[in-house]
């Protein structure tokens, strides 16, 4: 796979130490099938995919990789940490006027004045710009996912009142949607809990500079009520054990944090569950399926191949909460 990683449009949009992890998916036409990225003239398909911090997302692209291949479409990779700046309307309209027949898009950032504009089919993936009409969608259910979080964290905090820490992105609208899916259900479930919501800026996957953990200490710190974390993603999950288990008050806030619920499945995230030496504290996630992009990809396909796609309305749920009895890390 990493030989087809290559800068499609301008080097702005591509850095070498991020080759697993996708700015943009370009498909081209079968007709083309053994050329090297380079030699390509035509892009019936173009993915415009913003999610370069999501762990899962390496093994979903991979399957999306794969998968086109199976068909008779060839795959290619550009992008990086630095497309959580660019402009997705440009790299939009440079697919566009690269001959894209069809177009999927994850709208972290894009516009509805440059949705609108389009004369080509639209598959959203995993979100919805309000006032457009996409013609395909395909994505979880995160309602079910914020429901199961909160079941799992009101069976573990203590039935009085307390608060339980929400995080978002602010570049991600998406994120700030399932805190508020998060509260509802949290209602549901845990009348006497406050959701408190903490947003964070767009980090490194690894938070290299520790930013994530320092703000995770700084929140848990701030308010000595806070007896649970709905993480939102894997990798804030993550960073929250590690920035606990890393304080010198560890066994402090191991007594008091109860619960941390992430999403996604990923595999240090299910080693942290397994394997946590952090006592009081229960680790969960919910598994998301990577098969997701292989649909993703079968609608795309079924445009390609046939003018439309075969349904309206694809939509993959949520698969099963990992905790430490069925945790199966890698």
């Amino acid at each position: 796979m990493n030989r087809l990683i290559k800068s499609i449009f301008s080097s702005r949009f591509v850095s070498a130490g991020c080759l697993a992890l996708a700015g943009s998916l370009f498909l081209t036409g079968c007709n083309n099938r053994g050329k090297t990225p380079e030699e390509y003239d035509e892009f019936p398909a173009g993915f415009l995919m913003y999610n370069v911090n999501n762990s899962w997302n390496k093994d979903a692209y991979q399957y999306s990789f794969d998968r086109a291949k199976s068909v008779g479409l060839i795959g290619a990779w550009a992008g990086s940490h630095d497309m959580i700046t660019a402009n997705q309307n440009q790299s939009g309209r440079d697919l566009v006027n690269n001959g894209a027949k069809v177009l999927a898009v994850s709208p972290e950032n894009i516009t509805l004045e440059f949705l609108n504009s389009l004369k080509i089919p639209v598959v959203m993936f995993d979100s919805r710009v309000e006032g457009f009409q996409e013609d395909c969608f395909v994505g979880y259910d995160y309602t079910e996912a914020a429901g199961k979080a909160a079941e799992f964290i009101a069976e573990r905090i203590p039935s009085a009142p307390c608060k339980v820490l929400a995080f978002t992105i602010k570049s991600d609208r998406r994120t700030a949607e399932r805190a508020e899916m998060f509260r509802q259900k949290m209602a549901q479930s845990a009348p006497d809990a406050v959701v408190e919501v903490k947003e964070f800026d767009m980090y490194r996957d690894d938070d290299r500079s520790n930013e994530v953990k320092m703000a995770v200490l700084q929140a848990l710190n701030d308010s000595e009520d806070i007896v649970a974390i709905y993480a939102n993603d894997d990798d804030m999950a993550y960073f929250v054990y590690r920035a606990i288990d890393g304080s010198a008050d560890r066994d402090k806030l191991s007594g008091r944090v109860k619960a941390v619920f992430g999403c996604g499945g990923s595999n240090r995230m299910q080693d942290v569950i397994k394997n946590s030496g952090l006592t009081g504290v229960e680790f969960a996630t919910i598994e998301c399926n990577p098969n997701i992009a292989e649909t993703l990809t079968d609608a795309m396909v079924d445009a390609l191949r046939f003018g439309k796609f075969s349904q309206s309305q694809y939509v993959f749920y949520p698969g099963k909460v990992i905790v430490k009895s069925n945790a199966n890390p890698q």
